[in-house]
């Protein structure tokens, strides 16, 4: 999921669905929703999205400025959710049980692991001037030399050396990792941190894998 102060954007097994706080200023709610699919559509674009906004109605008009921003970023507005056919981000399963709304099994999951997902198999070495971007997990069965970059949406998992750009997370999923056999990255990003490798050529030699961890980008042995 990635979403800013009033506005979420979550992609699910049926589709993409945009939550929209209820509280909030529709004009706020736009001028969020237009500057986070300015920065981040390429990953959705073509795609469906299903609104919910909890006990808000929004008038015709409103509706319609809706559909016509996600229109500008390829996105087309499929319809609305009610509060018993959607998963409420930040409410415990305990709370959404309680008022009858069932809570999907792939919902439940994604918390507790980044290990599922659609994933892309590049068995190729990347070159200088190639980018992969890809909204799951990117495995590359050879190297990512510089100049190259890889940005997903989920895990990064080189076999072999990055020595070029991986941006893991790239929709904000702080639980997701970039490893390779041979890390030294000319820049690595995992969802909203960044780092760039020293001057000199950098890693270990061993395998390693950089996460996420107390709210730094660290990288560690496998």
């Amino acid at each position: 999921m990635t979403r800013t102060e009033h506005v979420a954007l979550k992609g699910t097994r049926d589709g993409l669905v945009l939550y929209l706080d209820p509280a909030a200023d529709f004009k706020t709610l736009l001028g969020e929703l237009d500057q986070h699919l300015g920065e981040s559509a390429e990953f959705w674009r073509g795609a469906n999205v299903r609104c919910y906004a909890g006990g808000q109605a929004y008038s015709p008009e409103e509706q319609q400025v809706l559909t016509d921003l996600l229109k500008k970023h390829a996105l087309e507005l499929s319809g609305w959710l009610s509060e018993s056919e959607v998963y409420v981000p930040g409410k415990s399963q305990e709370s959404q049980e309680n008022r009858g709304a069932a809570i999907p099994e792939h919902e439940q999951r994604v918390d507790e692991s980044q290990s599922e997902g659609k994933a892309l198999f590049v068995n190729r070495t990347l070159r200088s001037g190639t980018s992969i971007q890809f909204d799951g997990h990117v495995i590359i069965m050879g190297d990512v030399n510089p100049g190259a970059e890889v940005i997903a949406t989920g895990n990064i998992v080189v076999m072999g050396a990055l020595r070029g750009v991986a941006h893991a997370g790239a929709m904000g999923e702080r639980k997701a990792i970039v490893s390779a056999l041979h890390l030294a990255p000319t820049q690595l990003r995992i969802a909203d941190l960044v780092t760039r490798a020293p001057k000199d050529e950098g890693g270990s030699g061993e395998p390693e894998v950089a996460r996420i961890k107390d709210n730094r980008l660290i990288v560690e042995g496998i």
